[in-house]
């Protein structure tokens, strides 16, 4: 059976998952401080995942985190991380602030969000 770690979980559990979290919100996920090191063994997960939580680090921290997953992750093992999409966000915003000027040029005025 494949042993699999999901970081940083939040709301995002997984009944098949080791689910870690430094705030758990459920009884499912095990309170873990991610700053620290891991209390696993080396070599110990197939594959590794975590959502939307590495953006809210400084670089530092990401790099011992990610060096702490890699520790406990066995030769070859899958690592899934998600983070926003800066292109994406940044399009959205060009986008946005050209609809905006063309609206105010046809004398439809500034909108404050």
């Amino acid at each position: 059976m494949m042993k699999m770690l999901n970081f940083a979980c939040g709301s995002r559990i997984h009944e098949d998952w080791e689910n870690i979290d430094f705030s758990p919100i459920d009884a499912r996920v095990k309170k873990i401080n991610l700053l620290g090191a891991l209390p696993y063994p080396d070599n110990h997960f197939d594959c590794a995942y975590s959502s939307h939580f590495l953006e809210h680090l400084t670089p530092e921290s990401a790099r011992n985190i990610l060096a702490e997953i890699k520790r406990v992750l066995k030769p070859g093992a899958i690592l899934r991380i998600v983070v926003p999409d800066l292109e994406n966000l940044c399009q959205t915003y060009a986008q946005t602030l050209k609809d905006l000027c063309a609206e105010a040029i046809r004398g439809g005025g500034y909108h404050t969000a």
